[in-house]
């Protein structure tokens, strides 16, 4: 009977059990929602991916540097990958891992307004971009003179290709991650 007495006192606060397991549970829910919407998790494999994809293209960039110091500050010519090899470490970093691609392609493109050109009287390089998300396993070295108006609106364009953005190297030798819509027909960044 002692022991019966003991259970009822136990609970006698007014709140039952299952009460407060219910509270507890509510309230962990609650504050994994508050944490969800003020930290946006995505998907780990994918950030990996666009990582990677940016090391790579901060490696072509470093790669283009060497080159422009050791050719009077130019830029290489139309096939601008084969120039860049001795400069780098592995061939593998001409492909982006979001793609399925095969050796001797390239993923990136090359501004073609700059082939064979001087580093020196480029304007604001911050904000220009050389280098970027291309086309998939493109047999040549791609070039693009402008921005094509169809990666604009296509999400399955490689302007989309990391979570809804793409990576680009940019003139001074930085890399970043930006929308589709922060970048110019002319390969100019703006805000």
């Amino acid at each position: 009977m002692a022991q019966g007495a003991e259970d009822k006192s136990r609970f006698s606060g007014g709140e039952s059990v299952v009460k407060r397991i219910l509270q507890t549970f509510f309230g962990i829910l609650i504050l994994l929602a508050v944490v969800g919407w003020l930290f946006p998790i995505h998907p780990p494999r994918h950030n990996a991916r666009s990582m990677w994809c940016q090391s790579n293209l901060k490696q072509i960039s470093l790669a283009l540097m060497q080159y422009t110091q050791d050719y009077d500050e130019c830029l290489p010519l139309r096939h601008w990958k084969a120039p860049l090899l001795p400069y780098t470490k592995s061939e593998s970093i001409f492909q982006c891992p979001e793609t399925s691609a095969t050796e001797r392609t390239s993923d990136y493109f090359f501004n073609a307004r700059f082939v064979g050109a001087s580093i020196a009287p480029i304007s604001s390089p911050n904000t220009l971009i050389l280098l970027g998300d291309g086309q998939a396993d493109a047999r040549l070295d791609p070039t693009l003179f402008r921005f094509p108006v169809a990666w604009l609106q296509d999400q399955s364009s490689p302007a989309w290709r990391h979570l809804g953005r793409a990576n680009y190297g940019f003139s001074d030798g930085h890399v970043k991650w930006l929308k589709v819509q922060r970048i110019n027909r002319y390969f100019r960044v703006v805000n």
